[in-house]
Order: C-alpha cells, then sequence, then structure tokens
C-alpha cells in the first residue's frame, strides 16, 4: 500500500501549491511544526520518493516555494543518507547559517548573526533537552544518519514555540507512513584522520514496514560512530589590557624611567602547547510506531536515544608571564607585546609547565513522545501531542587540571601570524624529568541535567465555504522544565602550588607531538594524572612536605585530606533553574487575487506566560569587619562558609503578533513580506541567585551577582523577499532583513546597597540587566542552478550588519559554494563554506576581561559516490580537505589568542538499500 498525504480542503489558490507541499510531507513527520500540511476531505497525492542529491535539493526548493513563511530546508537525500556526515553541517550552506565546531564538527549554530542561543531547535516539532548549561542545542548529539530533514524558519507562526529570536530549527527524523512497505538501509565506513593517524568505524542502519494493510507501520533505526582525533592548539589564554610595565633589561640603565617604562599596554597572560587526543563514541537508535485504525486517526508513538561520550586527553607545555621578570620586550603601534623575554630573579620568575587536562563530554539523551492526529470531521483536525526529555552530562568532577613545572627562563615572539618559543637550555630542558616539581591540581567538571515536558493540543478549522479565508490554526502549549548544574570541584593548591616539592622521575616521560606545528619544541614532559594524583596523596608526599617546611606530619596530612581532591564536592555556583510555559495562539490564513496575482495571506497572535523559579546556593555576607593591621582591607563575614539556600522567583508575560504576505507575481516569481515580534528567555545561568565579594578595600567594593529578575529578550522583525522558480530544479532568491531587539542583556556595572550589621555599605555590583537596544540588518542572497548533462551550482550569501555600540557574538558574514554532479549511478560534490571574522565571545571564556574574535575560516568538504546496483553504493567523503586551521584573536589583530588544527578527515564506505 503506497501512504497517502491527505490535506483538508484549501483555498482555491493555495491548491496551486499542493504538490510542493506533498513532496515535502512524504519526507518530514505526519504533521508539521507550522501545521502547513493538514488532511484532505477531497484532494489525495501520492507520495514521492526523494532519491539523490539532486533531488532533494528540488524537495527542498519546491517546500520553500509553498511555504506560508521565511524558510529554508534540507533534505535527506535518501533513507538514512543526509546530505553531510553532521546535520549542523548541512544547515551552515543555507543561507543566514553558520556553525561552531569541536573536534572538526558542528557543535552550535549561529542564524543571522544571532549565537546558539537565540535559537529555538525542535526535533519533530518538540524541543529536547540539552547537556549545556544555557539553552543552546548541540547539534554533534545527534547522528545525520537519523535525519529525514531539517527546517530553518526565519519568520514565525504563531503555532510555533516562542523562544528563537533568531531562528526556529526542526529536525525531523523519519516515519513508517512516509514509505510504502518495507525498506532496509545499512552502511559501513572507515574514518580516517590525517593528524592522529588513527582509522574508525563507523555504521548505522535503518528499517521500516508495514503490517495490517498499511494500518500499521513499525521504523527502527541505530548508528554506532567512532572517532580518535588528535587537535594540535597554541593558546595565548587572554590578554591583559592597560598595563604599566618596566623592562628588567633596563633597570641598570639610568634613563630606564624615560625609555623603558610601558603605560597602558597589552601583555599576554601565557603562552601554551596543546595537543588534544580525543576519544570520540556516539551510539544512537531511535523506534517509531505509528497505528492508523481509519483514514481519520493516527497515533504515532517515538522514542529517541543517544549517547555521546568525549574523553579529551590533552598534554600540553606552557609558559607563564610575570610582569616583574620581563625584558627584552618590545610592542607594536597599537601597544601589544610582540616579544619578550621571561627571566628568573632570586628563583622566582617564569615558568615553564607540563599540563595535563581532561575535558570530558558524558552525555545521555533520552526523548519520547505519543502523537495523535484524528480528523474529527470535515471541518475540523485535532492534533495532540505529549513529550518528555532528559538530557544529563555527568563528567562533573571527572576532570582534571595538574601541572607540574620549574622556574625558567624563555622567550617568546609574537610578530610573526602564530607565536614561536626559544626555552633556555633548548629543547632538551624540556624533557629531563630531575627539573619537574609540584605545582597544581584540581578535579572538575559539571554535572548537568536538563528535564522537559511538553503537552499541546493543536487545531485546524476549514469553513465550509469556498472563499478567501480557508483555514484557521489555533491551540494551547505547556512547558514543565527543570535544568540542574553542579558544579564539583577540588584543589590541593594551598599545598603544592610553587614548584617547592618533587615528583619522582620515574612518573615522567617525554611526550612526542605528531604532526605538530613549526617554530615550537614538539617534545616535552609529561605523566598519568592519576599516579600524579596517588603521589600527591600519599604518605611520601606528606613526609617531603613535613621535612621541607617543619610541619607535623599529622597536620600535613589532615590539610591534604580536607581538600577532598579524590572526591570534589559540589561548589556554591551551582543552581537548579525550574521553568514553566504556557501558551494560546490562533492563526488565520487567508487566499485571494491582486490583479490576478495570487495572494496568500496569514497572519497570528501567540500568548505566553513564564513563571521561572531557581535555586541555589550563596555566601550570604554578614558584615565586613577591619583587618588589624592593615586598614587597606576588609574582612568579609559570611552567614556560614558554606553557603546558604537562596531561592528567588520571577514571572512575566508575552503577545507576541506575525504577519506573513505571499504574492504570486508570475509564474515563476514570489514576493514575500513577514512581520513578527519574538522573545528569547534568559540565559539559565545568568539567573543564578549568587552574590560573590571580589574587592573589599574600603571605598572599592566590588562584587559579582547574578539576576533572577532578568526579562527575555524582545525583538520586532521583517522580512522581505523575492524568489525566481526559472526552471523545474533552478531558482533564485534575495531576502532583506531587519531585527530590532529590546531588553538585551548585558553584564553591567552599577551601584548596590547592602544593610549590614555594622552599617550600609555601597558595592559595585557586576551583574547581567535588561536595557540594552541593537538592531540588526541583513541581505540574503541564493541561487540553483541544475543542467541536463547533469552538473550543477548551489551558492548563497549572507550579509549582516549592527549599529549597536556593543559587538554581537556571532555576527559576520558567510558564502557557501557547492558544485555537484549527478548522472547515472554516479555522483560528485565538492562544497566550499566560508565564514567571514566575528566576535566568538564579549568576554573570553579562557580568561581575563577582553573579548575574542575568530578570523575568516573557510572549509571545502567533497563526497563521491557510484551506485554498483540498484541495492549497493560505495562512496568516499573527504572534510576539510584543504586542511585549513582556525585562528583567534583578541582585541587588535595583532594579538593571537588561539591557533586550532583539526586536520582532514576521509572516509571510505559502502551502503546497501533493500
Amino acid at each position: 500500500m503506497t501512504h497517502k498525504i491527505n490535506t483538508l480542503q484549501l483555498g482555491p489558490i493555495a491548491k496551486r501549491s499542493l504538490l510542493g507541499v506533498a513532496i515535502a510531507s512524504a519526507l518530514h513527520a505526519p504533521v508539521s511544526l507550522a501545521q502547513e500540511e493538514t488532511k484532505a476531505k477531497d484532494d489525495q497525492v501520492e507520495v514521492i520518493e526523494v532519491k539523490g542529491f539532486t533531488s532533494s535539493l528540488k524537495a527542498s526548493m519546491l517546500d520553500k516555494k509553498a511555504s506560508d513563511v521565511v524558510y529554508d530546508g534540507i533534505t535527506a537525500e535518501d533513507l538514512g543518507k543526509f546530505p553531510d556526515q553532521n546535520v549542523a553541517e548541512s544547515l551552515q550552506r543555507i543561507t543566514g547559517v553558520a556553525i561552531d565546531r569541536s573536534g572538526g564538527e558542528g557543535q552550535f549554530i549561529t542564524v543571522r548573526g544571532f549565537g546558539p542561543d537565540f535559537n529555538t531547535v525542535l526535533v519533530n516539532g518538540r524541543q529536547i533537552a540539552t547537556e549545556n548549561q544555557g539553552r543552546a542545542f548541540s547539534f554533534d548529539t545527534l547522528p545525520a544518519e537519523l535525519i529525514s530533514g531539517a527546517k530553518v524558519y526565519k519568520s514565525p507562526l504563531a503555532s510555533m514555540q516562542e523562544g528563537g529570536i533568531g531562528s526556529t530549527v526542526e529536525i525531523t527524523t523519519a516515519r513508517p507512513f512516509a514509505f510504502d512497505g518495507f525498506k532496509a538501509v545499512a552502511s559501513v565506513k572507515g574514518m580516517y584522520e590525517d593528524i592522529s593517524e588513527e582509522t574508525t568505524p563507523q555504521m548505522s542502519g535503518l528499517i521500516t514496514n508495514t503490517f495490517a494493510d498499511g494500518k500499521l507501520g513499525v521504523l527502527a533505526a541505530a548508528s554506532f560512530q567512532q572517532r580518535k582525533l588528535q587537535t594540535n592548539m597554541l593558546e595565548t589564554r587572554y590578554w591583559r589590557p592597560g598595563v604599566s610595565i618596566t623592562d628588567r633589561s633596563e633597570l641598570d640603565n639610568p634613563a630606564y624611567a624615560d625609555n623603558a617604562q610601558f603605560n597602558g599596554v597589552y601583555i599576554p597572560q601565557n603562552f601554551d602547547q596543546i595537543v588534544d587526543l580525543v576519544d570520540r563514541e556516539r551510539t544512537s537508535g531511535n523506534l517509531v510506531v505509528q497505528y492508523a485504525p481509519n483514514d481519520d486517526m493516527t497515533l504515532t508513538l517515538d522514542g529517541l536515544y543517544s549517547k555521546f561520550e568525549v574523553d579529551s586527553d590533552a598534554h600540553s607545555v606552557g609558559h607563564w608571564f610575570s610582569d616583574s621578570n620581563l625584558d627584552n620586550m618590545s610592542f607594536t603601534d597599537n601597544g601589544s607585546l610582540s616579544g619578550v623575554t621571561s627571566t628568573v630573579v632570586d628563583g622566582v620568575g617564569g615558568a615553564t609547565d607540563f599540563i595535563r587536562r581532561r575535558y570530558g563530554r558524558d552525555v545521555e539523551i533520552q526523548a519520547f513522545g505519543a502523537n495523535f492526529e484524528w480528523l474529527v470531521n470535515d471541518n475540523l483536525t485535532a492534533n495532540i501531542d505529549i513529550s518528555t526529555s532528559t538530557a544529563e552530562d555527568t563528567s562533573g568532577g571527572a576532570n582534571f587540571f595538574t601541572v607540574v613545572g620549574y622556574n625558567n627562563e624563555y622567550s617568546v615572539d609574537y610578530s610573526g601570524s602564530i607565536p614561536s618559543l626559544t626555552v633556555a637550555g633548548g629543547d632538551a630542558a624540556l624533557q629531563t624529568p630531575s627539573l619537574g616539581r609540584m605545582h597544581y591540581n584540581e578535579r572538575n567538571g559539571f554535572d548537568t541535567e536538563d528535564t522537559i515536558s511538553e503537552y499541546r493540543a493543536d487545531f485546524t478549522w476549514v469553513p465550509d465555504s469556498d472563499n478567501a479565508f480557508y483555514k484557521v490554526d489555533f491551540g494551547l502549549y505547556y512547558q514543565d522544565r527543570e535544568k540542574t548544574n553542579t558544579r564539583r570541584f577540588a584543589s590541593a593548591c594551598n599545598v603544592y602550588c610553587g614548584y617547592t616539592f618533587d615528583l619522582p622521575d620515574e612518573l615522567l616521560t617525554v611526550f612526542t607531538a605528531k604532526n605538530y606545528f613549526g617554530g615550537v619544541p614538539n617534545q616535552w614532559l609529561t605523566y598519568d594524572p592519576e599516579a600524579f594524583f596517588n603521589y600527591a596523596t600519599s604518605d611520601a608526599a606528606v613526609q617531603q612536605i613535613a621535612d621541607a617546611t617543619g610541619l607535623d606530619f599529622a597536620d600535613v596530612r589532615a590539610t591534604i585530606d580536607a581538600t577532598n581532591i579524590a572526591n570534589p564536592q559540589p561548589s556554591n555556583d551551582s543552581f537548579v533553574v525550574g521553568e514553566e510555559v504556557l501558551s494560546a495562539y490562533a492563526q488565520f490564513y487567508f487566499s485571494t487575487e491582486i490583479s490576478d496575482m495570487p495572494l496568500d495571506v496569514n497572519f497570528g497572535f501567540r500568548y505566553s506566560e513564564t513563571d521561572t523559579s531557581v535555586d541555589g546556593t550563596s555566601q550570604i555576607v554578614r558584615d565586613l569587619q577591619p583587618i588589624p593591621n592593615d586598614p587597606s582591607d576588609l574582612n568579609v563575614v559570611y552567614e556560614t562558609e558554606a553557603g546558604a539556600p537562596v531561592n528567588e522567583t520571577n514571572s512575566y508575560s508575552s503577545l507576541l503578533p506575525n504577519v506573513n504576505v505571499k504574492l504570486q507575481l508570475t509564474d515563476d516569481l514570489y514576493l514575500r513580506y513577514a512581520y513578527s515580534e519574538t522573545l528569547t528567555r534568559p540565559m539559565m545561568d545568568d539567573l543564578v541567585p549568587v552574590f560573590n565579594v571580589t574587592v573589599s578595600r574600603p571605598g572599592n567594593l566590588q562584587a559579582q551577582a547574578g539576576n533572577t529578575a532578568l526579562q527575555p529578550y524582545s525583538a520586532t522583525s521583517w522580512d522581505v523577499s523575492l524568489e525566481w522558480y526559472y526552471d523545474d530544479t533552478s531558482y533564485f532568491s534575495a531576502a532583506a532583513f531587519n531585527k530590532e531587539v529590546e531588553d538585551f542583556i548585558a553584564n553591567d556595572t552599577a551601584d548596590e546597597s547592602l544593610f549590614l550589621d555594622s552599617g550600609e555599605y555601597v558595592f559595585s555590583v557586576l551583574r547581567p540587566r535588561n536595557g540594552e537596544a541593537l538592531e540588526v540588518e541583513g541581505l540574503e542572497l541564493a541561487w540553483l542552478h541544475t543542467l541536463e548533462s547533469g552538473f550543477g551550482i548551489q551558492a548563497n550569501a549572507t550579509i549582516v550588519n549592527s549599529d549597536a555600540e556593543f559587538s554581537l557574538p556571532g555576527l559576520g558574514n558567510s558564502q557557501n559554494i557547492t558544485l555537484f554532479y549527478e548522472k547515472d549511478a554516479f555522483q560528485a560534490r565538492v562544497a566550499l563554506n566560508n565564514r567571514e571574522t566575528f566576535m566568538q565571545e564579549a568576554i573570553s571564556t579562557l580568561g581575563g576581561t577582553e573579548p575574542r574574535f575568530t578570523e575568516t575560516y573557510t572549509q571545502v568538504d567533497m563526497s563521491v559516490s557510484y551506485d554498483v546496483n540498484e541495492t549497493f553504493t560505495v562512496f568516499f567523503e573527504g572534510i576539510n580537505i584543504t586542511d585549513e586551521e582556525l585562528t583567534r584573536r583578541g582585541r587588535l589583530s595583532e594579538q593571537f589568542v588561539q591557533q586550532v588544527a583539526d586536520g582532514s578527515r576521509y572516509a571510505v564506505g559502502v551502503r546497501a538499500t533493500f
């Protein structure tokens, strides 16, 4: 039995787009996010199955043409075959979309200059829990083999969940009723990483069938992916601005006060060489059961599971810059240090550090849903959906940061595109175990748990009369969400810091960095971190400290045990955010003509109420007391050292209108206009009710805090686009857009009074606050052209700009070009993606107070496949085949921050379809 797509009676003009809707519906869930595909009482259209890259482009083009909103999408080339190895990497080829990578894989998306937290991502119309501390969705947790399509809605309908100022992204997985009877697919490939020189397996399988004369359908899919990669990095964590410093080489020069004192300059904090050896393993699956007892009812039950384990084991050698030990300094015209030598003075000075880090992600996602679609009568369709999802990252306390090193002299040259390093004693000094001294150790990480439960009731009513008004969508939506973030931390720095105590030579070995950067050493000391921790807490280490300090053995043992270094405890910046959302909406659809030109108009309203509750632990300040013999500082007295539970709540409501207009100027030319008001709720980690005193000097009291009272970002947007569909699989479009954002949240300082035991104190408090405003405008150009010969080109460009006095992270231009050939059994394509320079972070998460920028990055991917017969296809894939490296800078272009090389990777495999 061939499954049919039924649509409710459409308006006289809307019926002209039925074919495009049918093609798209065959590839997506039974009821789309926007409810653009509904059941018909008369017209029935057979499913059109998409197979091949060109036909997937055609399906997406027809879907765009038929859409009631400003929209772009990607369709799977075949069951279980997405155009790229990663959903985010496919989305980056859409106008307005850019991505951030982790380990060379797409992880987060930015749409029209708005970063990951400003884009709502849905899977089968449902919001899925994420393991991140905020709202961003990690695309690398889902394998592309489970995905049948992805849509990016740039203008909303009232039926869409609010929350995405940038966009709403809907990812769909396959459904058994989208196929006629039995079908199965399996693929196996080997992935080679050119830096690590490792080859790992990746495999997937999907099977679907219908039973009971097409009334029952079952689909099951599974995917396993493994990678062993090596990421090479050079890194200056941050630059310190406004530094006044004296060059030590001129201290004996009588004139040094005039020519060797530098004021208001930028000094780098460190220079690290890092090799990150990463094991990635992703195991995923989904199961879908559909039952249609008759033509009017369909019940869908589905479950999705994904486990993503990342064991990131970094070997580093680092060099730290201390102001009092720097000489031979040179600076650029902008005041950034371009060359320096770090010296050792009286046994103290710069340090060579051998660092071991683990950045782990142990993520597990589970999602379950039930959907009931019911054609109540010829006029009314009901769709009831219930879902729940959980995401957990249990890496808290399993990550570590350890340092073994020694005081040393070295020179770093920042004048080139990447720094170069010279170490006293030559490279051999980095390989001498007897130099190693214990310095720093910590165990850290976050345990994050996110739970989302959703309930929605959507209805579509169609009038009997065949007039301009042909449909109304209306419904209710409720979401209950709770995100728990527990930071675990323990350190014995108070015992070991200072490079005083020896680490046995037998624990230190030499690490060799394969395929590393030039101009810097590629061998240095390393060690097993667990062996380091074991020795640091051993009786031998305790005795060494006692002998060196004259302290009692028992006292040293008690001090080390009190650090809980073996069992990290939750810290005060842990939090639980609860969020309840209740929404109601209505969307009205009209279809008419103006001067014989078909006109489709829809408008609607969505009303939403949000209640938040934030629980955390904060050290409550009780008093400030003088410190004997030190009038320059005050002692902060807390209610309890461990902190006290804090609970704060907030509520707000929003009415969000929208209008979408589509005018068919000719058979091939469409003009669109869209207006909407949207919101994005505050980042969850900004809501944490903590208050931390950072400076306690009289007359200069400072603190940092969260802000539970934050209101959502609110935006007013409009879009105008012109689309020319000049051939069956060819079109050109141009779109202009504008977004005015109010209540933009930014970290800001304001005076706040605290009434303590000894009186009123005024603190300068840095906390996230509403109040900023910005305007983002842009232009999107897209072109798809195919030839009968099988050749084709897909190209687009996005230009964005903002009038904000502050930079918007993620804002930047991008371009894409894909050249492809598909004829008979052979298919080949080369895709280029270019993302121009943009600000990564307003305040770098690597430390300091300065921004971090990512320079222009161009990546080229390719794929070739050949259909051996109707069953088997062999393929070859290459990712980043030009071996592009990522470069990050500070506020000034000459301020080196990071060079990241993930290398190229290649895959060879076979795919079987039954």
